[in-house]
């Protein structure tokens, strides 16, 4: 069971690489977002685009059990870099699918969704936490949804996956705005809960 960080992505909305952008605290977007996933997951598996080295090396400098790889077609979508993610954590139970844009999600609402997920009554659960009644991330795919996961194509992530699989989506209700909040603006940056 780990978590899989999507941030291979080109950052088209923000303008520029908003993986490196800081935050008001200081930190970068990529980097606050890993201390809130990485303490919290057994394994944590960065997918990065081709040219990334560098920021993978500084990666793995900073945090422990930290594993980086690179989708070669990243620039194709979203669904590339998920696809690549979910082929190279075939061994796992199951993978929490996580955006690299979203440093304000409450640790205790990941270790709930880990929690949820392995103890739950369905056989091979897709668990996506809500708030408000809307779906928000990050959801928590079954190994038995990884073959699919890998033929993702474009941009469309997960979606076409969890609607092939309605029977097995399972909400989790959680009181955290955190789950909805990624930077996709400059003016993101400044944002709190």
């Amino acid at each position: 069971m780990g978590a899989l960080v999507l941030a291979g992505g080109a950052g088209r909305r923000f303008g520029s690489d908003k993986r490196i952008a800081q935050l008001g605290s200081g930190k970068t977007v990529l980097t606050a977002t890993l201390e809130i996933l990485n303490p919290v997951f057994a394994q944590t598996i960065v997918v990065l685009k081709p040219g990334d080295e560098e920021l993978a090396e500084s990666l793995k400098a900073a945090f422990d059990r930290l594993v980086c790889t690179f989708a070669l077609d990243a620039s194709l979508g979203m669904g590339h870099s998920l696809a690549h993610g979910a082929a190279f954590v075939g061994q796992w139970y199951g993978a929490a699918v996580c955006l690299g844009d979203m440093p304000f999600i409450q640790p205790a609402s990941l270790q709930r969704l880990i929690d949820t997920f392995l103890t739950h009554e369905h056989p091979s659960p897709i668990l996506v936490p809500n708030y408000n009644n809307r779906p928000g991330h990050p959801v928590i795919f079954h190994h038995k949804y990884f073959e699919a996961l890998s033929q993702l194509k474009g941009d469309q992530g997960a979606r076409r996956v969890i609607d092939q699989h309605r029977s097995a989506v399972q909400p989790l209700l959680l009181a955290d705005p955190g789950i909805h909040q990624d930077i996709d603006r400059p003016e993101d940056l400044a944002s709190t809960i």
